[in-house]
């Protein structure tokens, strides 16, 4: 979802590293319930091919230009995915591209142009007109690329590049106009990571690290000077969204757990906390300001799905009755500059598209855009809705994720799948997901739970399991959990367990088989970590995908994160309750997927796991070849899911779609298998 100012921990360490709170338990049980009679009761779904849910809508990209006149969007065509804008009242399209793969499309503020960004340079599109040209080519040796679009500037988008000066990287942010006439609006020593530009394309707030810490600051910037008006240390952040005059509004933890709406007065010079999540579980992720940008008009949160609350009793009335119109679905709104017309998008578990309207507030009306092009191949009958889950772990910590129940059979008797987000400093969102959806189309129940590390929920939760990765005390602790409070309530059979992830959720998935041996019918492990500390240690020396380029190194991250990475007992305690250390005991059947060019989990640990396992006991491994960390589109990406749907269908019988020809021919090349871990 393209939501404004969306605000999250997840994108600070990639494994990429890979009612109440105190009522939320029993309001989740009984939700629970209620949920488990009616999945029951409801029409079984028929058996749906494995490829159908991983098709792509015909339509998709919607945007709407500030003035709420035009919209962009890509139609597919046999020629690829062209890029079009339509004018709303009229209705007339006009195509901008034949094929736009690798293209990005921005509105200027004033809607008198698309920005148009690929991999060589910058382009523009005059509406006016009807004609664009490339502009400008990126410098590769400057490191250049596109950075942002900020509506406050209609003239101008920023580009920013990395350069030595004396020894050192410098970050330098350039102004284009859309003659491609570039200026220096900006310099910093280390990356920035936001900025609110004037009229003029000069900056009145930037954010950035700073120190060898990696904090994150915001600065004010007048007359060329730049002063400091917040300061956050990792791993909480500050982000500036919007300003006016002598106030600047910004999302940001500033010392609190939870992220809030905050505005600094120039005049008091301190912030102000405007609102928080009132059941006090979920950090701030998104803000609309007014359309006269005096005040911000909405702000929202995650506890369990997007939840918008208005600032104004009129605010509050709009998303209201917005929200009566489309239940239960987390929306994305895009708000014109004179606030008659919202772009919206919804999105919900059960729906396999998300579904794309404008909306009128004065009016109430709610009409659907591209209805018939968009309507999806599975209807929402027949997937699983998205059910919130607080529980209570260890220590009374309360504990957030979901579960989606298949539909017509008794739950008690159910096969039940764990299945493990990556990160471990990232999260499960409740939208609608294929892969979930396909398992339990299958007949299986599927559990994502958001364990401790998981963001989103403040930082106390972010940091909660303390590095705490392997046997007791953390993420599995709270996995093991959230598997035990739904077999309490009657979802899943106790017999009839399975964990499956990718990256840290292979890892977790491999470390529950090896500490619960006799629990699981089997685990999928996609790019996993057979020994965490040691993989750590890898990214940490070797870069690439695995940490962000320009932020914060591993050591700082992971202190900052409560994890004592510095410490030799912890990383002589993690090799030691590692998956790899504990291979010759293996008992489940363990099928792995990993990516020959994968730089943040090498193959070759992959490959010595399974060496060391027993060989009565020996996981299937699939090795793509031309993949890294994560399987490439097509081909590669239905070999990963189809290794997952087959080994449910063994441990199971839930069914698996059999593989076309071409991907019959790629398992049979790349596919190591194993009699203790058996595949059609």
């Amino acid at each position: 979802m393209k939501m404004p100012w969306i605000f999250t921990l997840a994108p600070i360490l990639m494994l990429a590293l890979l009612g109440s709170p105190a009522r939320a338990g029993t309001n989740t049980d009984t939700v629970l319930q209620i949920a488990k009679k009616s999945a029951q009761a409801a029409t079984k779904a028929p058996d749906i091919p494995r490829g159908t849910f991983f098709r792509r809508p015909p339509v998709r990209d919607i945007s709407m230009a500030p003035n709420g006149q035009w919209l962009a969007f890509r139609r597919h065509t046999k020629r690829g995915w062209a890029l079009w804008i339509r004018h709303i009242a009229s209705g007339k399209e006009h195509r901008i591209m034949s094929d736009s793969a690798g293209t990005m499309a921005y509105w200027s503020g004033d809607s008198a142009r698309l920005w148009l960004v690929d991999s060589r340079g910058l382009g523009v599109y005059d509406v006016a007109t009807q004609s664009g040209q490339r502009i400008f080519r990126f410098d590769r040796q400057r490191r250049q690329s596109f950075w942002l679009v900020d509506p406050n500037a209609p003239d101008d988008a920023v580009l920013r590049e990395k350069v030595p000066v004396n020894g050192q990287w410098v970050f330098r942010y350039l102004a284009i106009d859309a003659h491609g006439k570039t200026r220096v609006i900006a310099t910093s020593h280390k990356a920035l990571t936001a900025i609110l530009l004037g009229p003029d394309a000069t900056p009145r707030y930037l954010a950035g690290f700073a120190g060898g810490e990696f904090d994150t600051v915001i600065w004010r910037v007048e007359h060329g000077h730049k002063q400091a008006i917040m300061r956050c240390p990792q791993p909480q952040q500050c982000v500036p969204v919007a300003y006016r005059r002598d106030k600047v509004w910004a999302l940001a933890h500033h010392g609190r757990d939870l992220a809030s709406l905050q505005v600094y007065s120039k005049e008091t010079k301190k912030w102000k906390v405007l609102d928080h999540d009132p059941r006090g579980i979920a950090d701030a992720v998104a803000v609309i300001m007014q359309p006269n940008g005096k005040d911000w008009f909405a702000n929202a949160y995650r506890p369990d799905r997007i939840e918008w609350h208005g600032r104004t009793a009129k605010a509050k009335a709009q998303l209201a009755q917005l929200q009566a119109k489309l239940p239960r679905a987390s929306l994305d709104i895009d708000m014109s500059s004179n606030g008659q017309r919202w772009l919206v998008q919804a999105a919900r578990a059960d729906w396999m598209y998300d579904r794309d309207y404008l909306f009128e507030p004065a009016s109430g009306s709610l009409t659907p855009l591209f209805a018939k092009a968009r309507k999806p191949p599975v209807p929402a009958a027949q997937l699983a809705s998205m059910i919130p889950l607080h529980w209570r772990g260890n220590g009374g910590v309360l504990l957030h994720g979901y579960v989606y129940l298949p539909k017509g059979i008794h739950l008690s008797t159910a096969p039940i799948i764990a299945s493990i987000h990556g990160g471990p400093y990232n999260r499960s969102n409740g939208t609608m997901n294929p892969i979930v959806q396909l398992l339990v189309n299958r007949g299986y129940i599927v559990f994502q739970p958001n364990f401790r590390a998981s963001t989103g929920y403040g930082i106390a939760y972010a940091t909660g399991s303390r590095g705490h990765f392997g046997e007791h005390g953390g993420a599995l602790d709270d996995i093991i959990s959230g598997l035990d409070y739904l077999l309490v309530h009657g979802i899943g059979d106790p017999k009839k367990q399975a964990i499956v992830g990718h990256s840290f959720g292979g890892y977790a998935s491999l470390l529950a088989v090896t500490f619960h041996p006799h629990r699981f019918a089997f685990a999928f492990a996609g790019a996993a970590p057979v020994d965490f500390a040691w993989d750590m240690q890898h990214i940490a020396a070797e870069g690439g995908s695995g940490l962000p380029a320009d932020g914060p190194t591993m050591k700082v991250l992971l202190s900052h994160f409560g994890v004592p990475w510095m410490d030799p007992a912890w990383h002589k305690k993690m090799h030691r309750q590692s998956p790899l250390a504990h291979a010759a005991d293996l008992l489940t059947p363990v099928y792995l997927w990993a990516g020959a060019r994968d730089d943040r989990v090498p193959v070759s640990s992959l490959v010595r796991y399974v060496a060391a396992t027993p060989f009565a006991h020996r996981p299937a491994l699939l090795v793509d070849p031309q993949s890294g960390h994560n399987p490439q589109p097509g081909l590669h990406r239905q070999a990963e899911i189809w290794l997952l749907e087959a080994a449910a269908d063994h441990a199971f019988g839930g069914g698996v779609t059999p593989p076309s020809p071409e991907l019959d021919a790629f398992i049979d090349k790349n596919l190591h298998r194993s009699p203790a871990a058996p595949l059609p």
